[in-house]
């Protein structure tokens, strides 16, 4: 049974070997015709499905159930005319119903205004009295409300320059690509405030984070060189952080991502090398989705090995699907048969010698992986850390980067404020406006707080 079994390994080491020479051969074929100057095959990005639309058809899925309606709010009330004497000549009626209708709509207009003044000198003492104008008006060309929508325009709505100076010159404003990075940039620097106390309070207050990290890049405008630089995110259901550093390990993590309040906190993140034993930070807890998508990776040529792979698969899923009940009733008995049965999986005796590592490699990360039954109602997957760093990478695909060390730090804070005031349940614009003009206070930021529960495990 042993000889059977070494077998069967070495042909899927066969079978590994001649896909990586499939592999070999495609790269010396595209090479071959790139030095040919032939056209090669279309290239599509990972994970892109093509559609072949002359035999499929690709209808919309509509989903289950009725539309929940929103709640619209009403800016205008009017009454419409209604008929006083009828075609026959008749001035009595009798009402039937009534009936509203709201019809939504948008008052799109340019609003410049020219402000005219006078100084005046009195004749008694030369005192010269200035007429004064309006708050955040002196020394701009612009005005408040637009110097904050050009930042909504750029980070909320995902605009470029280009498409921002088009849109304003539509509707008569005249100003330039480059005076528009300008306001934003010196918006970024109003913004700081709002974005140290998301990272010193916001943290504070926050009994376990979420976080992860994506490639970003940053061109030079005078050069053109291209620096590869990674976006971090760090934050909860309520809150949103990011920062830019040049490297991606430990010692930057700790040193320009992380505070102090950090590390006393519960960390919910992926195996990468930087968040291992060097990251100062004792609890861990591991993305189980992560975990079984290393699993999902393997290829076996052999049945017998496939069968198994969909054997374990099968089980950490339905591990995974009571694990996560596990927090609405966290008792002493769902603990324990939550390990035992960890235990169970990952002690599996297969033929399979890649899966086998596999299952070691699950069962030394048990610490790390099953943090959660100590602290009932953390997550346990990083999931949330995706959706946050979504809007970053298009933006970068949109816009290729930034283009300056001032436009990293311009990213962090309006990305960091904007998806943490829509997380709070604010107003994007009221806000940007309110922290630009110092009108409002940056606590509203941290309004909403992560509850610690209090479960009994008894």
């Amino acid at each position: 049974m042993e000889d059977l079994s070494g077998s069967l390994n070495l042909i899927e080491e066969l079978i590994k070997y001649i896909y990586q020479l499939f592999s070999k051969i495609e790269e010396l074929e595209k090479e071959n015709a790139r030095l040919r100057k032939q056209s090669g095959k279309p290239q599509f990005e990972k994970g892109q499905k093509v559609i072949d639309y002359s035999t499929k058809k690709v209808t919309k899925q509509r989903s289950a159930g009725k539309k929940r309606s929103k709640q619209i709010e009403i800016d205008k009330h009017r009454h419409l005319p209604e008929v006083g004497v009828c075609s026959c000549g008749s001035s009595e009626f009798v009402l039937v119903r009534t009936w509203n209708k709201v019809v939504q709509g948008l008052i799109i207009s340019r609003d410049n205004v020219k402000y005219h003044g006078r100084d005046k000198r009195c004749k008694t003492c030369g005192k010269l009295h200035r007429s004064e104008l309006p708050e955040g008006v002196h020394g701009y060309q612009f005005s408040p409300q637009l110097r904050s929508w050009l930042s909504v325009f750029k980070y909320e709505c995902r605009m470029s320059e280009q498409l921002i100076q088009r849109f304003l010159s539509g509707v008569g404003v005249q100003i330039s690509t480059t005076h528009i990075n300008q306001i934003i940039l010196g918006n970024s620097n109003k913004l700081s405030g709002g974005y140290g106390h998301l990272r010193a309070w916001g943290l504070k207050l926050s009994w376990y984070f979420h976080s992860d990290a994506t490639g970003f890049i940053r061109q030079a405008v005078k050069t053109g060189k291209r620096v590869k630089e990674h976006l971090h995110f760090v934050g909860h259901q309520f809150l949103s952080v990011f920062k830019i550093t040049l490297r991606y390990n430990s010692m930057s993590l700790a040193t320009h991502v992380y505070t102090n309040n950090l590390l006393s906190q519960i960390s919910i993140t992926d195996d990468a090398s930087p968040n291992g034993e060097r990251m100062p930070i004792s609890r861990k807890q591991l993305c189980w989705v992560h975990e079984i998508r290393h699993y999902c990776k393997l290829a076996p040529g052999v049945r017998l090995h496939r069968q198994e792979l969909k054997q374990i698969l099968q089980q950490l899923r339905q591990w995974y699907k009571q694990a996560k009940n596990y927090g609405r009733d966290p008792t002493v008995e769902a603990r324990n048969r939550l390990e035992q049965k960890f235990d169970e999986i990952t002690s599996q005796e297969v033929s399979y010698d890649e899966l086998t590592k596999r299952l070691k490699l699950t069962r030394r990360k048990k610490s790390r992986l099953l943090l959660f039954l100590n602290h009932p109602g953390i997550p346990i997957e990083n999931n949330l850390s995706e959706r946050d760093l979504r809007p970053g990478v298009l933006m970068r695909r949109l816009m290729g980067g930034t283009k300056s060390i001032a436009g990293n730090r311009s990213f962090e804070r309006h990305m960091s404020i904007i998806q943490t005031a829509h997380k709070q349940g604010l107003n994007v614009f009221d806000t940007i406006h309110g922290l630009i003009m110092g009108t409002l206070d940056p606590f509203v930021l941290t309004h909403k707080t992560l509850p610690i529960p209090s479960f009994k495990t008894s």
